[in-house]
């Protein structure tokens, strides 16, 4: 799949109103709210409780602060570690948070989740309906009100654009589940209905639609049609202006439907080095940034007045994910016993928080339930004699101080992006650590976001996994409902399977709990895919990742959200008070 983004520097107008400033934007995840008022380093996160993310202090979505009476516009800049790759961002090689995080502000999601991980109506009039549960049918219903910036009402041709596209392989969508095995039935002008074969109903079905989803009357290509431009908007806000690689701008759209939004302009700038953030931020060059958080940084703007910030545990999880067409199963395996996860966790993740574990399950998080720890007993503590041995077991043999095999050495190339400090630091103690059993490894990043285009294989020829890489660190975002998540990111030719991993009694078990109503024997079937995954390792899971996100103290209502929907779940309720 070919980019056709324009170059630096470029401008483009998207939506013909007045710029009126640059802006920045960031990211951040997991929530202890903390103020900013001292030098001294932050406080421990608190330990997950029942729910799978834990909130201490932050601030209520709810409030209702004195908006500033100024009457000139109000104005806020995020600044962003990653840029936005495509507005379409439900194709898998663009499936990237830093996406999302723009384009839910200017599309329709039927359904919003809650930093709570409940449910709320958004651009549907209730969350979705059961017509009848076997076979199941459930109808998706818009608000009349919920209108594109160009005057067209979102409409059922909108949902059907979305439902064609996420069944057609040569669409490359990122997530096909619930969409492949449905039909679907147009209701009226505004609604739709899907139904599931007898036996196989749709258990997620409440966060289909949700996407964000593009315009379908604008008659553009579901790929490459939108990826410089999103067209119309139908949410608080509409782009005004997009210069690639620096800067996006959105103001306020007058055809939405809703409260707000308050603030009348916000821009994202984007910014690799994450480095540069604290010094941006004090200097109020930035309101609001949402970077990886690494231990400098947090104490950094600790320091700084004026700013208010929270650290947030959720359903992200960060890996080591294996290319499967490159690495074989020994030497995978290999990895995974010369791994120190322990050491790992208590360089990267105890600093935040003391109770911080290596995670044992790809699925279920630390705090949720059904978490549990399925980490075989031969992966549990560092074994380098037991790598070697494996390695040699499979007919390698050392050659100086690397395995060698056929005439090739075992050098891999680990890739991640480039700029975050946490994750380069997390290349050098995996470098270290396999070159003792034998295995030579090589950095080879690219700069923030950009890996994930090769990462995933929308470079290839044809476009999809396997992608360019033997190993790649980064972060899954999960969410309340896992079953049709983990089926996109393990199942068998899914485009979000980067490493193009193949286990047919993973997929079947997966394929299963998609299909099963009751929540417990889902589970279940879940654990036990995640067992098995721990035989043929797609990846190793590391740590649960924490988000940091710090903000100017006068913007009031921001609050992190650890779903998918990220901070800017609520961009429309900001407001900068007196």
């Amino acid at each position: 799949m070919a980019y056709s983004v324009a170059g630096v520097g470029t401008t483009k107008r998207i939506c013909g109103k007045k710029r009126w400033v640059s802006a920045l934007l960031a990211l951040g995840l997991l929530a202890a709210a903390c103020g900013n008022d001292d030098d001294s380093p932050p406080p421990d996160a608190q330990e997950p409780a029942e729910s799978p993310a834990t909130t201490e202090e932050a601030p209520a979505a709810t409030e209702a602060p004195t908006p500033s009476t100024d009457d000139d516009p109000t104005r806020v800049v995020i600044g962003l570690e990653q840029e936005i790759t495509n507005f379409n961002n439900l194709t898998a090689g663009d499936n990237l948070l830093a996406g999302r995080q723009i384009t839910r502000a200017i599309w329709p999601t039927c359904v919003r989740t809650r930093p709570d991980f409940s449910f709320e109506p958004y651009f549907c009039e209730t969350l979705p309906t059961i017509i009848a549960e076997d076979p199941l049918v459930v109808e998706y219903r818009l608000r009349a009100d919920a209108t594109w910036s160009d005057g067209t009402p979102v409409s059922s041709d909108d949902m059907v654009f979305y439902y064609e596209n996420c069944n057609d392989p040569e669409d490359n969508c990122a997530a096909t589940q619930g969409f492949d095995s449905a039909t679907l039935e147009v209701v009226d002008d505004k609604a739709v209905r899907l139904s599931w074969p007898p036996g196989q109903p749709f258990v997620e079905y409440i966060l289909l639609f949700s996407g964000p989803f593009p315009p379908s009357h604008l008659g553009r290509d579901w790929g490459e049609g939108f990826r410089t431009d999103p067209g119309v908007g139908a949410g608080p806000y509409v782009v005004d202006e997009y210069n690639p690689g620096s800067d996006l701008t959105l103001v306020a759209n007058p055809t939405w439907f809703g409260e707000g939004p308050h603030i009348d302009e916000v821009t994202f700038r984007f910014i690799s080095d994450v480095g540069n953030l604290p010094l941006a931020l004090e200097n109020g060059e930035v309101d609001v940034i949402y970077p990886q958080p690494q231990v400098d940084l947090v104490q950094q703007i600790n320091g700084i007045g004026g700013v208010d910030s929270s650290i947030t545990f959720g359903p992200t999880w960060e890996h080591i994910t294996f290319n499967t067409a490159t690495v074989p199963v020994e030497v995978r395996q290999a990895i995974a016993l010369a791994l120190d996860r322990e050491l790992i966790v208590t360089a990267l993740m105890r600093p935040f928080s003391e109770s911080a574990q290596p995670l044992g399950n790809r699925i279920f998080m630390n705090g949720q339930a059904q978490y549990q720890d399925n980490t075989p007993a031969q992966f549990q503590q560092r074994d380098v004699a037991a790598a070697r041995a494996a390695l040699e077991a499979a007919g390698w043999e050392l050659d100086g101080d690397v395995y060698a095999k056929d005439g090739r050495q075992l050098s891999l190339r680990i890739r991640t992006t480039g700029g975050n400090d946490r994750r380069e630091q997390f290349q050098e103690l995996v470098q270290n650590q396999l070159a003792e059993a034998g295995i030579r490894i090589t950095i080879d990043n690219l700069p923030g976001g950009e890996i994930f285009g090769p990462v995933f294989g929308s470079t290839n020829d044809p476009p999809g996994p396997p992608g360019d890489f033997d190993l790649v660190i980064f972060a899954w975002v999960g969410g309340p409902l896992p079953a049709t998540s983990a089926l996109q990111v393990f199942g068998t030719g899914s485009d979000s399977n980067p490493g193009a991993y193949a286990d047919d009694r993973v997929n079947d078990l997966l394929t299963e709990a998609t299909f099963t109503l009751d929540l417990d024997r889902q589970a279940e079937l879940l654990n036990q895919a995640d067992a098995l995954m721990w035989e043929t390792l797609p990846n190793t899971p590391v740590y649960q990742l924490p988000f940091f996100l710090a903000w100017s103290d006068n913007i009031q209502n921001i609050q992190d959200n650890p779903t998918l929907e990220s901070f800017t779940w609520n961009l429309e309720e900001w407001v900068m008070a007196n």
